[in-house]
């Protein structure tokens, strides 16, 4: 995994050596980046991205609510990821296991 470098570089996320998410694959975009894994099988279930500056945190939290038990979640910034975020979103990405998350700040990555 590579996040992104300021508002320049987007995240690349791999796993497996397989890229899932990355500017040349065009799924990554400024925000949060976020890859979703089958824990059992290692297949890919989802990516989707979010926009921390001029987007919404809504729709992030609902995303983040709907993870199933089992799954591998990578996430990755790019540009800014921590504007809209919200006391309720960081908890529910430190609930998934991040220790960093609560100092998270603009263009962090």
């Amino acid at each position: 995994m590579a996040s992104g470098a300021a508002s320049v570089v987007g995240p690349k996320i791999c796993l497996e050596d397989n890229v899932l998410m990355s500017g040349v694959k065009n799924n990554v975009a400024r925000g949060i980046s976020v890859s979703l894994v089958n824990g059992k099988t290692g297949d890919l279930i989802d990516t989707r991205y979010f926009d921390m500056w001029g987007g919404n945190v809504a729709p992030f939290i609902e995303f983040l609510q709907a993870i199933q038990d089992e799954t591998i979640v990578l996430m990755g910034t790019y540009d800014d990821g921590a504007t809209k975020l919200n006391d309720e979103a960081r908890q529910l990405i430190a609930e998934l296991g991040s220790t960093s998350i609560t100092h998270l700040g603009f263009r962090d990555n």
